[in-house]
């Protein structure tokens, strides 16, 4: 059996996950020493193997790896797993590219679910560091593994120096002289090269951060507000009217009625070009068979812009709970590969096509996680069916004019909107009516949801109906 006692980082992130489970009446996770030593070494040969994936060493899954630490899985059991990584930014030291990753991780639908499982019980975390190599460039970075865990069987609690972090080495408290505070009038208020928290406080404000790591803070839960992103610069509305509409410049974090949010996680989406946002957007409904919402597509639409591939989110995509909902019952690869067709291309297989597939993934040339990926290029190549990429394209679009033009993020009216379509012009209509009168709904109402749109992309989605 293998153990590991958590360093001052790992601590750190352990009690920023049991601040979210403790303050929605969740029990708080304790440190497993044989899950520390599980995901510690995941992440090191992540780092090592240039790999990011939740198939690790071998080919192991997170559970394999789990149990061949000497983790005891008896009696009723349960795993999850969450990986991030990034390169090292910010200020000296790490604990702010750890927050910044634990923010990153509850804004991903599927890793906030981990994170926030009620039946949970223990958790390790593996933290290490090294160059890393993304589509563009090599950095130093930081390599996380969370391993999560319920079981009837024994457990090695790492309980001593839980909690230890000081706050003095809390990279979220800024020093006193880089808090600015407005007034209820329209300012523009000018950060330092420091850390700042700048509150406008009413009015249509101009907040700019400076050089540091940069909070715009608002009173109102985030449901009240809708942002805009465009080139780099963010426009964000308080719907009640109490905040005004400021204009954010070199704005890292948000943060609403306390509660922050990873604002330079999304924004670098901006960037994609239009047909590379489509092309998302066909990955997403293809996993998903929903319209996106405009957090998940916003977030994983900047990792793809700073280098992370389409291979990699696909395989993150595949390991979410709403994807193995949709794909993971099949119980042949038959009915996998006629599940696929019918979400992706709106058919049943023909012969040939399910030969293919089937064959590929039967004879371990292609693995299940690839396969939606892979037939979606298929649609689209030269020796591709024409019908078939059409189908797929209306589906994004109808994707990103939920989620990118209206930047929408309810999932009930994401699903509703998708399941409406079913390749006729008169469901297209249904279905952009449906997000049409979803979105002037929210515009109206204060406190009903938090949008996300961007600007200068995709814009001419579904304006041809």
């Amino acid at each position: 059996m293998s153990a590991a006692t958590a360093t001052d980082l790992e601590r750190y992130m352990l009690d920023l996950v049991n601040e979210e489970r403790t303050s929605r009446g969740l029990n708080a996770l304790v440190l497993d020493k044989v899950l520390n030593a599980s995901a510690d070494e995941h992440s090191l040969w992540m780092l090592e193997n240039n790999v990011f994936s939740h198939t690790g060493v071998g080919g192991s899954t997170p559970t394999e790896r789990m149990t061949a630490e000497g983790f005891d899985l008896s009696g009723s059991w349960r795993t999850a797993e969450n990986i991030a990584a990034q390169s090292e930014r910010g200020e000296d030291g790490l604990f702010d590219d750890v927050y910044d990753l634990h923010i990153a991780l509850m804004n991903s639908t599927g890793h906030r679910e981990n994170i926030l499982m009620p039946e949970l019980e223990v958790v390790g975390i593996g933290i290490q560091t090294g160059t890393y190599t993304y589509d563009s460039g090599t950095y130093y970075s930081v390599m996380i593994t969370q391993n999560f865990a319920m079981t009837g069987g024994q457990t090695t609690p790492d309980i001593i120096g839980q909690n230890a972090r000081t706050p003095d080495t809390t990279t979220t408290q800024p020093d006193s002289d880089a808090v600015l505070v407005g007034t209820a009038t329209a300012e523009n208020l000018v950060g330092t090269d420091a850390d700042d928290r700048i509150t406008g406080s009413g009015g249509n404000d101009i907040l700019s951060g400076g050089a540091g790591t940069d909070t715009a803070v608002y009173v109102n839960d985030m449901s009240n507000y809708g942002l805009t992103i465009s080139n780099g610069t963010v426009v964000i509305e308080d719907r009640s009217g109490g905040d005004g509409t400021d204009t954010l410049n070199s704005i890292e974090i948000l943060e609403f009625a306390g509660s922050p949010f990873a604002l330079n996680q999304f924004t670098n989406v901006s960037t994609l070009s239009d047909a590379d946002m489509l092309a998302f957007c066909e990955l997403y409904v293809a996993y998903f068979n929903r319209a996106p919402d405009s957090a998940g597509l916003l977030f994983w639409g900047s990792a793809l812009a700073e280098g992370m591939s389409m291979e990699d989110i696909a395989e993150m995509f595949f390991d979410q709970p709403e994807t193995q909902a949709l794909y993971g019952g099949s119980s042949t690869t038959g009915d996998f590969v006629s599940a696929i067709y019918n979400n992706v291309y709106g058919r049943n297989p023909d012969p040939e096509g399910f030969e293919y597939w089937t064959s590929l993934i039967d004879g371990g040339i292609l693995d299940q996680s690839a396969v939606i990926l892979a037939m979606i290029d298929g649609a689209k190549a030269v020796s591709g069916s024409a019908a078939d990429a059409q189908y797929l394209e209306t589906k994004a679009e109808i994707g990103a004019y939920y989620a990118v033009v209206n930047g929408l993020n309810n999932i009930e009216v994401a699903n509703t909107a998708m399941q409406t379509f079913d390749g006729t012009i008169a469901s297209i209509v249904g279905a952009k009516g449906i997000i049409d009168d979803h979105a002037a709904l929210v515009d109206s109402a204060q406190g009903t949801e938090f949008t996300m749109s961007v600007t200068g992309l995709v814009e001419d989605a579904l304006d041809w109906i």
